[in-house]
């Protein structure tokens, strides 16, 4: 790499991990992850953003679930030439105790997402094999991504990892060779317009209840 160039970076961001850790609670959920990604790394160029998330199903209180998904992804694409990369998202029935009474247990529907994490870190590590950057940032809390941030480390990648529990107060457990953190005012100044022009200009507006 020329000294006197900028750092070529690939953004991997593990959407559910991002959801829950930064975004549930709040109206700051209409992200534009490669702005976030330019507020975070400044004077590093930004060569591609990879988002690994997976389709979400309605729930009976919640119709409008899927439909809220497909609206971000479509603007995320449309305005940041994010690329987006899907695992799976399965319900199935769990059996759990009760809540102060752990000899009664009941039946519930438990929500699963598979397969992120593996694409997440199967394309960091095919990328830097294949020297496609000199920087990664890995925005995730995940601990299964340890391996392949090791291994990125081993070939001589930079690997930068942003926690988006941190606000939460939940601890590191995935560890780069440097850190990121998340502050309110970046999600807040990476927001994408209101409402995304696609290619063909029709209008994606944020979410009614994103609002």
């Amino acid at each position: 790499m020329n000294q006197k160039s900028q750092p070529r970076v690939v953004v991997y961001v593990d959407g559910f991990n991002f959801y829950y850790g930064a975004l549930k609670k709040t109206h700051l959920k209409w992200v534009d992850h490669r702005a976030l990604a330019e507020a975070l790394l400044r004077g590093y160029s930004i060569e591609r953003v990879k988002y690994f998330t997976a389709r979400v199903k309605n729930r009976p209180d919640d119709p409008g679930l899927s439909q809220r998904q497909n609206d971000y992804i479509r603007a995320l694409v449309a305005h940041a030439d994010v690329e987006v990369h899907f695992g799976q998202f399965k319900l199935r029935p769990k059996r759990l105790p009760l809540a102060g009474n752990l000899q009664k247990f009941t039946r519930v529907i438990s929500t699963e997402e598979k397969g992120s994490d593996v694409s997440l870190g199967a394309h960091l590590v095919w990328d830097a094999c294949h020297d496609l950057m000199d920087t990664a940032l890995v925005i995730s809390n995940d601990s299964d991504l340890q391996t392949p941030v090791d291994m990125a480390d081993k070939k001589g990648i930079t690997v930068i990892t942003l926690n988006p529990h941190r606000r939460s107060g939940q601890p590191r457990r995935l560890f780069g060779s440097e850190e990121r953190t998340l502050r309110l005012r970046h999600l807040r100044r990476s927001q994408l317009p209101d409402p995304v022009i696609d290619e063909r200009g029709g209008r994606i507006p944020k979410p009614r209840e994103w609002k």
